[in-house]
């Protein structure tokens, strides 16, 4: 965990980002990345309408002390980790706007894309063995069959590791897709306007997708925004 702490960046949490480090900004079929880039820039622009319609310019950004006192502690639960690269305050409108697109997007559709992508790999036990029975081998070449299925885990655990990866990866009933607002909590006419603007964005790219999935021999369904939930809800 400290080390994975260490390792975890600002850029990393921003997509777009994040894909051009990996250089996978080419690579053919990456549907991850083509929905998941679809999904920041809709997110983005919704961001950016409220925080306009709430912080008129940059000064309303940096002179509000609840905005800094929350993003300082952000960096506290970061353990203030100087190569991380989060901002330690946030002063103007854009750096706000990246921050929360950021939070938003790793809440929602990132987290979707990982966490319902489990059952699928995991659910065949060599893709993913929650225990090693063995010592992993101290020569190349000399490992066989046998001594992988020692190794890997037993029925009974596979049993247990499978089950809570199913509960995990299993939609709630009370499931309130990306861009949907139950509380109520924005009441003037022009951020509910921005609201519903944000979800008629989602759902047309969400038939995009499906118009997409058709021509696909495994359709990819996690970046997709009905599949989205609004927050991580496990």
């Amino acid at each position: 965990l400290q080390r994975g702490l260490k390792e975890l960046t600002y850029s990393s949490l921003c997509l777009p980002e994040d894909i051009a480090m990996r250089g996978v900004d080419t690579l053919p079929n990456y549907y991850y990345r083509d929905d998941g880039l679809k999904v920041w820039k809709i997110t983005e622009r919704f961001v950016q309408k409220m925080v306009n319609f709430y912080y008129p310019n940059d000064h309303n950004v940096g002179e509000d002390t609840e905005l800094q006192n929350w993003i300082k502690d952000v960096n506290f639960g970061l353990l203030d980790c100087p190569t991380s690269g989060m901002p330690a305050s946030l002063n103007t409108a854009k750096e706000l706007i990246k921050f929360l697109t950021m939070v938003i997007f790793t809440c929602s559709a990132q987290h979707n894309a990982v966490n319902y992508a489990q059952f699928e790999y995991c659910s065949w036990m060599p893709n993913a063995s929650p225990t090693m029975r063995q010592p992993p081998p101290s020569m190349k070449g000399v490992t066989t069959e046998d001594d992988i299925l020692e190794s890997i885990a037993n029925v009974s655990n596979t049993i247990y590791t499978n089950t809570t990866i199913w509960l995990l990866t299993h939609k709630s009933t009370d499931f309130v897709r990306l861009g949907t607002y139950p509380d109520k909590r924005f009441t003037e006419n022009k951020p509910q306007q921005i609201m519903k603007e944000f979800l008629e964005d989602l759902m047309q790219l969400d038939t995009e997708i499906e118009k997409r999935n058709k021509s696909l021999e495994i359709p990819y369904l996690y970046m997709k925004p009905s599949n989205i939930e609004n927050s991580i809800s496990i």
